[in-house]
Formats: C-alpha cells, sequence, structure tokens
C-alpha cells in the first residue's frame, strides 16, 4: 500500500480530458454492472464523451472537479456540483456530490478520502452548508466512506421499468 501523501489532489484541467474519460467509463461499466436496467450502458463513444464533459465541466463556475495524481498518473477523480434552492426535492442551496472515482489498482490507499474531503473543502468555501450524494445500494465500501465522513442516509432512489420487451412497447 503506497502513503497517501504520494498523492496529490488537484483542480482538473482540460488537458485531463482522455485520463478523466478512461478513469469515467470504468464507473459507468462498474454501475451498469451493479444494476443494468438502472444505468446506462457503456457505448463506444462514453469514454471520451464522458472525459470531454468533465474537462468543460473543470472550467465551469458551480463545479468542481478534482483529479488524484500518482507519479504524474491520473489514479482518482470526484466531481461536484454548487445548486441552488431546489423545490422539487426540497433543498436549500447545496452542493451535490455526483462521482468519487479510483482505478480498480490505485484503490485500498487512501485515495477517495483525499478526493472526499477536498471536494467536501472545495464546495464549503464556496458557501455551502450541505452536501448530497447518492450512492448504489450495492456499493457497500462507498457507504462506509460516506459514513465515515457524516453522510447519513436520507433517501431512497427506486427506479422502475417496464418489463415488456423494447418491441412490443413499439407496437403499442
Amino acid at each position: 500500500m503506497r502513503e497517501p501523501s504520494s498523492i496529490r489532489v488537484r483542480r482538473a484541467t482540460a488537458a485531463d480530458a482522455v485520463p478523466l474519460g478512461k478513469l469515467a467509463i470504468e464507473l459507468v461499466r462498474m454501475h451498469h454492472a451493479l444494476d443494468p436496467r438502472r444505468f446506462l450502458a457503456p457505448s463506444p463513444e462514453t469514454e471520451a464523451g464522458y472525459g470531454r464533459w468533465l474537462a468543460r465541466e473543470a472550467q465551469r463556475d458551480g463545479a468542481v472537479v478534482l483529479a488524484a495524481v500518482r507519479d504524474d498518473a491520473l489514479v482518482g477523480y470526484a466531481y461536484a456540483t454548487v445548486e441552488g434552492r431546489n423545490w422539487n426535492e426540497l433543498l436549500d442551496a447545496h452542493g451535490k456530490l455526483h462521482d468519487v472515482f479510483v482505478a480498480e489498482d490505485a484503490r485500498g490507499n487512501g485515495i477517495a478520502s483525499l478526493l472526499l474531503a477536498a471536494v467536501r473543502d472545495a464546495l464549503a468555501a464556496t458557501g455551502c452548508e450541505r452536501i448530497v450524494l447518492s450512492t448504489s445500494v450495492a456499493n457497500e465500501r462507498a457507504q462506509r466512506l460516506f459514513t465515515s465522513f457524516g453522510f447519513r442516509p436520507s433517501m431512497i432512489e427506486m427506479t422502475w421499468n417496464d418489463e415488456a420487451p423494447a418491441r412490443s412497447r413499439a407496437m403499442r
């Protein structure tokens, strides 16, 4: 196990689009494998598209995209946004944590904790007094991490899918 001190967390830049895409596609694959009826399926354009999108988000006011770097290689990232009051979700202004992901070969080294602490601090610096996130019911490791940082369960997302094959739906 490497020391977390060998990891540097910094703001992502436009130049990080390709390595961000490589990590993001793994996040997509992981979620799709957990529940293919809930999460989108990776496609040939997912990696490049997600990477370009995260790199653009990194430049946007109100978005925080952080990169965890080890030996000049991007080994993890976090993505969060500053959100205003949301009447539909019954939330005052808040930060929303969308992604925390660490490459499989870099896990177990405290990188996710470093990213989570850095994204929490970045959101707090914008005035966010609360941060909300969603995590897969099956991702107990992530839930333990979030709980260790003081997050608590507050909502349960539920998904419904029509069981009929797509072709028969189209005939209706």
